[in-house]
């Protein structure tokens, strides 16, 4: 009797066997089938629930449904209108940097203006303006020229010319008057050229002026001539028309001429002191907002880099941040596997204390993710194998039939294993 009845069971297990292996070929396409559609509704779920995926998807339509609403609705400019206007004020508010982002572009080009508008002269103060073109150093008693330096924009005289005519108006007076000493005349008008005149006992200095110089000028050529022969008597004294020693000079009068231009000067000078005031205080405010805003934008590129920096970690999906004058703020979804992203704020140039993440958490799509969350609830002994193709999950080199039984239950809330499959471990 005991012999039918085990008989009877094994023939039973034989079938059950036989109509699991019917229904599983029977049912597996549509099991697959079942199981694609739900990856796709997770998908799709995620898609509409992520603000960044949301977010480019309305960008896409925003532009045209803007265009074609203006277009066919005369008030929609007029409804806009007040509430541009009031978040407009609200942000510039509560963040003045997007005000000074905004005006950026244009501040420097308006003060600019502006400073060149109040400083520009009339024709009459072109008329005060002078400017110091050229120098000539000549030897006294021979005639020769010594130094000659000219100003950037000035028309080039022969040395030699300005000295020979020199030496001739000195020969003139002294044959004509029958004097030694030749000290009297000073100063030679050409239209708008002055010719400046200073004698000294070994040479003499002559200063090619256009406009009108103040007599103080005069003073600084006089002191010049004589800082000449305190500094290079013995040159000028040896000098028979080797110039080497002097081209030291050249730089000295160059930097006489820039000092003795008043172009610029003029117009400053004639501005009202209390005007005059409130350019230096817009200027420094033009330097403060500079200065902050060049800050301001290289704290952004650190910012931006280390956004970028925690979205491209493997796990980690970005999808708002946000800087403001306590915080950053960074959002989004993160796998508990991922990289703990404090880390990352080494080295970044950001201050740690300022920094809060805001992450929900999720399961990342990503085999090696995928493969440790197997593993920590299947616990395989250490001679299994476990890799993840795709949504199948196979299993090498397992031996124990309840460990196998507990892997084929526990498999099932994976989302992202379909069905698993046993092999040896050299497959």
């Amino acid at each position: 009797m005991s012999n039918s009845i085990s008989e009877q069971a094994t023939i039973d297990d034989a079938g059950n066997a036989d109509i699991e292996k019917l229904r599983s070929i029977l049912v597996q396409p549509e099991r697959e089938e079942i199981i694609q559609l739900q990856e796709q509704l997770n998908a799709l779920q995620f898609r509409l629930t992520d603000s960044k995926y949301r977010a480019a998807d309305t960008s896409e339509i925003l532009n045209e449904a803007t265009r074609l609403t203006h277009k066919r609705n005369d008030d929609y400019s007029a409804i806009l209108k007040p509430i541009v206007v009031e978040q407009f004020q609200n942000s510039s508010r509560e963040n003045p940097e997007i005000m000074a982002d905004a005006l950026f572009p244009i501040l420097g080009p308006a003060i600019r203006k502006m400073i060149a508008n109040m400083i520009s002269p009339d024709k009459n103060k072109i008329k005060r303006a002078y400017k110091f073109e050229q120098l000539f150093l000549i030897e006294k008693e021979s005639g020769l020229p010594i130094c000659h330096a000219k100003s950037g924009t000035a028309e080039t005289q022969d040395a030699d010319m300005v000295s020979g005519m020199l030496s001739a108006i000195q020969s003139f007076v002294q044959d004509a008057f029958s004097t030694q000493e030749f000290d009297g005349l000073n100063t030679l008008q050409l239209g708008e050229l002055s010719v400046w005149i200073e004698w000294g006992p070994e040479a003499v200095i002559a200063a090619v002026i256009r406009g009108v110089a103040p007599e103080r000028c005069r003073t600084a050529l006089q002191l010049l001539l004589e800082e000449i022969h305190r500094d290079y008597a013995h040159e000028i004294e040896a000098y028979e028309g080797d110039a080497s020693a002097f081209k030291p000079l050249k730089a000295e009068f160059a930097l006489f001429m820039d000092n003795h231009d008043s172009r610029l000067r003029n117009r400053v000078k004639n501005i009202p002191k209390k005007l005059r005031n409130r350019l230096i205080c817009s200027g420094i405010a033009f330097a403060c907002v500079l200065v902050w805003q060049t800050l301001n934008q290289y704290d952004k590129y650190k910012w931006n880099r280390f956004v970028t920096q925690v979205d491209s970690q493997a796990g980690i999906v970005v999808t708002n941040s946000e800087r403001n004058r306590k915080n950053y703020i960074v959002r989004g979804l993160k796998d508990p596997l991922a990289i703990n992203v404090a880390t990352l704020l080494t080295g970044s140039g950001l201050n740690s204390d300022r920094v809060v993440f805001q992450f929900e958490p999720y399961n990342a799509m990503i085999p090696e993710f995928s493969i440790k969350r197997i593993r920590s609830v299947l616990v395989p002994p250490d001679d299994v194998k476990l890799t993840l193709d795709g949504s199948v999950l196979r299993i090498a080199g397992a031996k124990s039939p309840s460990w196998i039984n507990d892997v084929k239950r526990l498999s099932r809330q994976f989302p992202e294993v379909s069905h698993v499959t046993f092999g040896p471990i050299n497959q």
